[in-house]
């Protein structure tokens, strides 16, 4: 595809359905810092109080100006830009191609780009031609392919009229006649479609990004209440020798539970383990945590910023197992069900030197908005010990934390701002 990189991200946006534009349009804004959701033929953005509706209309020839929904604020227009109400702001694809290319950080505009279409503007060479082509250019070139349809039907109607009897053709200069060779022909190949978007940083393909689905991962999950379980398992020759499960109870992003339970027969050997190392409480302002497997162990308060900043602690773990466990040579996408209303996409990989291991493979159920419902990895380390590393959600959205048994009333007494984390033995 020639042009500028201009010409080609409006090429690639004409071409692409209505659903992938507004799931284009929904991402841009989402690195914009916007909360964005897919709403019948809307994407609604959300920040703070404000909430725009985002309309993507194309353009129709002939002069017939193409319609504005009425609930509409913010149109994106791929065309002829439509008639509207002066409180509508209008967005060409030039305009949308400036705030990707200029408007964003350079590696999240390309990312997007990539994600979504699978190339990069850089990837044209660059030509002289003008942003867009216009109505009557597209008509020239339009009547320029009838004229050739039209000289190549001529030809091909004198040449059945003068051929005389099929398989026999006269010589140039007279003499005698000799069978027509007939040429042989060559299939023309099959063109592979584009591999299309199905959640951030994920398409057809499989996994294209896994940091982009990360990150939308964490924004879906820091605005919910969930139940998070994280497992961890070791095996020497498929026999299980330790095991490590960890269940994380989430109310709001600095409100949380988190219990780990452990069951070794001769010691777990791999570290760092994605399950936490001891088990915590967190009110909102202060955090509290003890050894696991400890009924006298020690309540510790603890000044954490990521208890009172931020999508939370368990938000941001989740985007960085993520990113570490998706990130694979290859993948591919199973298939899609629809569970409750909602696309769940099966992902499989496989191939990955994370962490120097072999037989590496992972399966992960996402949905379109990014969340990763749930995954298992499993590998071999370089000295034979095999690994399985899970975790899935469920009780989305009901979920309420407690404090726990182990935290006894002198444990929750109030620590003033700026004092130094305090102990306290039960």
């Amino acid at each position: 595809m020639d042009g500028t990189p201009r010409e080609r991200f409006g090429d690639l946006v004409r071409a692409a359905t209505a659903s992938e534009r507004r799931r284009l349009v929904a991402d841009i804004w989402a690195a914009r810092g916007w909360e964005t959701t897919v709403e019948n033929s809307l994407v609604v953005a959300r920040r703070g109080p404000q909430t725009e509706h985002v309309a993507i209309v194309s353009g129709r020839w002939f002069g017939v100006r193409p319609s504005v929904p009425d609930d509409a604020d913010v149109v994106v227009a791929l065309d002829t830009i439509p008639a509207s109400s002066p409180d509508v702001r209008i967005f060409s694809l030039d305009d949308l191609y400036e705030l990707v290319r200029y408007g964003l950080p350079l590696e999240t505009g390309d990312h997007l780009v990539e994600t979504h279409f699978g190339v990069t503007l850089d990837d044209a060479p660059s030509s002289g031609r003008g942003a867009r082509s216009s109505f009557s250019a597209r008509f020239d070139s339009s009547r320029s392919v009838l004229v050739v349809v039209a000289v190549v039907a001529l030809l091909v109607f004198a040449i059945v009229a003068t051929a005389g009897v099929p398989g026999i053709a006269p010589r140039l200069g007279g003499g005698t006649d000799e069978t027509q060779q007939t040429q042989p022909t060559t299939p023309v190949p099959t063109a592979t479609p584009e591999p299309r978007a199905i959640a951030p940083g994920v398409t057809t393909a499989g996994v294209e990004n896994a940091t982009l689905l990360a990150d939308a991962h964490r924004r879906v999950v820091a605005n919910e209440s969930y139940r998070w379980t994280i497992g961890y398992r070791e095996s020497i020759a498929g026999d299980e020798t330790g095991r490590e499960v960890e269940v994380v109870h989430v109310e709001e992003p600095h409100v949380y539970n988190s219990e780990v339970q452990r069951v070794s027969w001769s010691g777990l050997r791999a570290y760092p383990r994605p399950t936490a190392s001891e088990d915590s409480y967190a009110d909102g302002a202060m955090r509290y945590s003890r050894r696991p497997n400890e009924p006298d162990g020690v309540a510790i308060r603890v000044l954490d910023p990521e208890v009172l900043d931020g999508p939370g602690r368990h938000a941001i773990r989740a985007e960085r197992y993520i990113g570490w466990y998706l990130s694979t040579e290859r993948s591919r996408v199973v298939n899609s069900t629809v569970e409750d209303g909602v696309e769940v996409t099966r992902i499989e990989g496989s191939g990955n030197d994370f962490p120097r291991s072999r037989d590496y493979e992972f399966v992960a159920f996402v949905e379109e908005s990014g969340f990763v419902r749930s995954m298992q990895v499993s590998y071999e380390t370089r000295d034979g010990l095999g690994v399985t590393v899970w975790f899935e959600y469920d009780a989305i959205g009901n979920t309420t934390v407690e404090p726990p048994a182990w935290l006894g009333p002198e444990d929750r007494q109030t620590t003033p701002t700026g004092d130094q984390p305090t102990n306290q033995t039960e």
